[in-house]
C-alpha cells in the first residue's frame, strides 16, 4: 500500500503576521479557566511543573503550565519563554504564548491546547494502544512541519532563536496532526550583545558522542579514544554555562565547548527524523550501531547498501510506506546529524529539501 504525500494540504509555512503579546492574565481568570485546577482538567506534569486544560473567557481551549514552586530555576524557565514568546513571529508551526500569570508564590505559562499530545507519545507510549500508530504520510506531514517550525525559529529577521531541545517531546502535535514546536525554556535568543563569530574546537571521537556504557553526561568523553588531531570549525554561537538538551542529541562540538550554534538544533532534527522513521529512541538507535562498533551513519548506511532498510522503520508500519521516501529522508536526517557542522544544512534548506522530495517542489520556490 502507498500512500500518496500529494493528497494533503499543508500548512502554510509562511508568516501569519504580527501576533498580539502575551497576555497579562490574573490568577482568577486562570482559576476560572481551569475550574479552579480541578482533578478533572488535569493533563500531565511537565518539567515546569503541572499542565491544566481549560478554556478561555473568549471559549478557546489553552494549557495551563503551572510551576511546582517559585524557586531560581523555574523563574528562569519561566523567563526564558516569556521572551521568547514575546520574540517570536506567528507562525503555524511554532507554538504561540497566549499569556502568563506571576504573583508572589505562583507562576503560570498559557499555550494553545494541543489535543494531539506530543510526538514521544505516538511514538513511545501509546498505553494499551489507545491510539493508532502514526501512519507514514502522517509522519513525512510531521516532519516538514517541524522543519518549517524550526527554521522560523532560525530566520525571522534580526531575531534568531536556538531552540536547544529540539526532541520528539518538544514537538506537538494539533488536531490534524501537524507539528507545532514549543518547549523554549532552554531557547536561547541571538544578538548582538550575545553572539560571538571565532573557531569552535573539540577534540575527534572514535566513537559517536552519548552511546558509550560509561558515558554520564556533557563531562563524559574518553579522552583515549580523541585522535592527534581536533575538529576546527568557524560560525558564530552563543557560549553558554550549561549544555541543554539529551546528550544524545547534542551536536559533538556544543557538547565539548559550549558553544551553541544554529546546527546544534540541526544536528537534534536530524535524530528527530530518524526516530520518526523508526519509531526508536535515538538512543537505543546510537547503541545498535555501538555494539556493531560503528558510527550510527556507518550502521545505516549499512543498511542501505545491503537493501535492508526495512530493518529501520517502524514495524507498527507494517510495511506501509514508500521506499524511495524512506530512503530520501534517512540520507537527509544522517546529512543533518552529521558530525560535522560544516555538511550540516541550514533549516530552510531541509525545508526546501523536503518538500522537493515530498510535494515535488522546485529547490529554488520552497518556502519556509
Amino acid at each position: 500500500m502507498v500512500f500518496d504525500l500529494r493528497s494533503f494540504s499543508f500548512a502554510d509555512s509562511a508568516e501569519d503576521g504580527p501576533p498580539p503579546p502575551p497576555k497579562s492574565f490574573s490568577l482568577k481568570e486562570l482559576r476560572v479557566a481551569t475550574r479552579n485546577f480541578s482533578r478533572d482538567n488535569f493533563f500531565c506534569q511537565c518539567v515546569f511543573g503541572t499542565l491544566y486544560r481549560g478554556h478561555l473567557a473568549d471559549g478557546s481551549p489553552v494549557a495551563v503550565k503551572r510551576a511546582r514552586a517559585v524557586f531560581e530555576f523555574s523563574k528562569e524557565q519561566f523567563e526564558t519563554e516569556v521572551q521568547v514568546g514575546s520574540s517570536v513571529s506567528a507562525h503555524s508551526n511554532v507554538l504561540r504564548l497566549r499569556g502568563f500569570c506571576r504573583t508572589k508564590e505562583e507562576l503560570f505559562l498559557v499555550y494553545p491546547f494541543m489535543i494531539n499530545k506530543s510526538l514521544r507519545y505516538h511514538l513511545q507510549h501509546r498505553p494499551d494502544g489507545s491510539t493508532q500508530p502514526l501512519g507514514w504520510t502522517t509522519r513525512m506531514r510531521i516532519a516538514l512541519g517541524a522543519a518549517r517550525g524550526l527554521a522560523h525559529l532560525h530566520n525571522q529577521g534580526n531575531v534568531k532563536i536556538m531552540h536547544r531541545d529540539i526532541c520528539t517531546s518538544s514537538i506537538y502535535l494539533n488536531d490534524q496532526f501537524e507539528a507545532v514546536i514549543g518547549n523554549f525554556w532552554r531557547a536561547l535568543i541571538m544578538h548582538d550583545g550575545n553572539a560571538k563569530e571565532g573557531s569552535i574546537q573539540w577534540p575527534r571521537l572514535k566513537h559517536p558522542v552519548g552511546v558509550s556504557s560509561s558515558s554520564q553526561g556533557e563531562d563524559s568523553a574518553d579522552s583515549d579514544s580523541a585522535s592527534p588531531t581536533d575538529n576546527l570549525y568557524e560560525d558564530v554561537y552563543v557560549d553558554t554555562t550549561y549544555r541543554a538538551g539529551r546528550v544524545e542529541l547534542i551536536a559533538p562540538e556544543y557538547l565539548h565547548t559550549g558553544k551553541c550554534t544554529l546546527r546544534n538544533d540541526v544536528h537534534a532534527f536530524g535524530k528527530v527524523l530518524l526516530e520518526l522513521i523508526s519509531g526508536q529512541p535515538s538512543a537505543k538507535l546510537n547503541a545498535l550501531a555501538y555494539d556493531e562498533n560503528l558510527s550510527l551513519e556507518e550502521w545505516i548506511g549499512g543498511l542501505m547498501n545491503k537493501n535492508e532498510l526495512g530493518r529501520l522503520i517502524d514495524p507498527n508500519l507494517q510495511r506501509n510506506y514508500v521506499e524511495e521516501e524512506a530512503e530520501q529522508v534517512v540520507r537527509l536526517a544522517l546529512l543533518c546529524a552529521n558530525g560535522d557542522p560544516t555538511v550540516r544544512p541550514e533549516m530552510s534548506e531541509v525545508v526546501r529539501m523536503l518538500e522537493s522530495q515530498l510535494l515535488g517542489h522546485d529547490h529554488s520556490s520552497g518556502s519556509t
